[in-house]
């Protein structure tokens, strides 16, 4: 069974409520989560096997257009495992310890042996950041790490 994950963008939750419900109640999929992306904007995305998703995301436009707009969707066939990990972590990178079976290491540690330019693509990633544009182009390591710590303690 080949998996894909199904993306539906409304305007306002009311329509994306809409096509979540319709969406699995059409096909066996798995929400993943809803998304305000800003300016009345709202994203859905599951997932499931290839033609689930394509049933639950035709079902899912149809039921949100009766109520609202619908801006955009997409199916994308057979996603990288790590973009599903990283949709079910709430978009944060998962900071795990890569070989199987090994304990899960501080997050401060993670941190320091990653590179600058893996650091500032972190902070870029992060909606709350402090940091914003050339501050994160011109961050040295050390202030890089500090706001990422002090994003995961807001949390």
């Amino acid at each position: 069974m080949q998996s894909a994950l199904g993306l539906i963008e409304t305007r306002g939750m009311v329509g994306v409520i809409e096509a979540a419900d319709a969406a699995a109640k059409a096909a066996h999929v798995r929400l993943v989560d809803f998304e305000r992306i800003g300016g009345g904007l709202v994203a859905l995305r599951f997932y499931g096997d290839v033609a689930s998703v394509q049933t639950a995301v035709e079902a899912g436009v149809a039921a949100a257009q009766r109520v609202s707009e619908v801006v955009s969707h997409h199916i994308i066939a057979r996603p990288h495992s790590d973009l599903l990990e990283l949709l079910e972590n709430g978009g944060r990178p998962n900071f795990r310890a890569a070989a199987p079976g090994a304990t899960e290491r501080p997050v401060n540690e993670e941190l320091h042996t990653m590179s600058v330019s893996e650091l500032r693509q972190l902070v870029r990633q992060a909606p709350r950041a402090h940091l914003k544009g050339r501050q994160v182009s011109r961050a040295n390591k050390q202030t890089l790490i500090a706001e990422l710590e002090r994003l995961r303690q807001e949390e």
